[in-house]
């Protein structure tokens, strides 16, 4: 018996990074996944692999920003399973930027991506949550989220919106038995983070992370896999931190003048 046996599980941005292995690994405890991806082929390969692992996943392929496309995904989601016991609120973007380098256009779409569709999903599955008794829903919202950090003004502002949304949602629907927290991973090794590697991650790790531990997509689901069972039930509201101790101190990632132009 698994954790989640048939309880249903719907995760953004499964597809790839660390919704790929939280889908994987929630379908290892009996989770029925519902992997939703705006990448069709990343969505279908982690349906396939979860399928031939034994596990049960269908994928949905569809942009979070489009309300009429999720309404449809999680309609499809309960009619098919008959209800859903977990959204995870995954999938987002992590531009960089000052408050001058960043374009409108751009900031707008961030906001988007990592603000408003969480806000879409949670409008849209809260009442099938609430006709079924309950349920829970966790977001991606990052340290950042809580502590800004240089050239990331989107994304900083994106998740610290998507923080206080975490926070309301706990609030007002902790009566109808839905819990509502956010998860906040330090540094990963995703797809998001390609093109970063070797010396220059080892250089920026040993000055931004206290623990000498290289967190993994493993991690951060395992931490989902915690929050969404009942071991955690009296926990509502809350930011969890996963990042080997970075936001617990005062480390500054930023470049002295004679730095600039290295």
């Amino acid at each position: 018996m698994g954790r989640f046996d048939k309880k249903v599980v719907a995760i953004t941005g499964g597809g790839s990074g660390m919704g790929k292995t939280t889908c994987m690994m929630f379908a290892e405890e009996g989770a029925l996944v519902c992997v939703i991806d705006v990448n069709e082929k990343g969505a279908l390969a982690t349906v396939a692999e979860i399928v031939e692992a034994g596990g049960q996943a269908k994928a949905y392929v569809a942009d979070i920003t489009d309300e009429t496309r999720m309404e449809e995904v999680f309609k499809d989601i309960h009619d098919t399973f008959g209800r859903i016991d977990v959204l995870y609120n995954n999938a987002g973007i992590s531009p960089t930027g000052t408050a001058v380098t960043t374009s409108i256009a751009d900031f707008r779409k961030v906001m988007k991506i990592d603000m408003e569709a969480v806000f879409i999903a949670c409008h849209i599955v809260i009442p099938y949550m609430e006709q079924q008794g309950g349920g829970v829903i966790l977001n991606t919202v990052g340290t950042y989220g809580l502590r800004p950090t240089p050239n990331k003004i989107g994304y900083s502002a994106a998740k610290a919106a998507a923080l206080s949304l975490t926070r309301s949602i706990a609030v007002d629907f902790a009566r109808s038995n839905i819990r509502c927290n956010a998860i906040c991973p330090g540094f990963v090794d995703t797809p998001l983070n390609n093109g970063f590697e070797g010396e220059a991650r080892e250089r920026f790790l040993d000055r931004y992370q206290p623990s000498l531990y290289k967190i993994k997509a493993e991690d951060i689901a395992l931490t989902a896999m915690w929050l969404a069972s009942d071991e955690s039930k009296a926990i509502t509201g809350q930011p969890i931190v996963v990042d080997g101790g970075t936001e617990a101190c005062l480390y500054f990632n930023y470049k002295k003048p004679s730095e600039l132009a290295k």
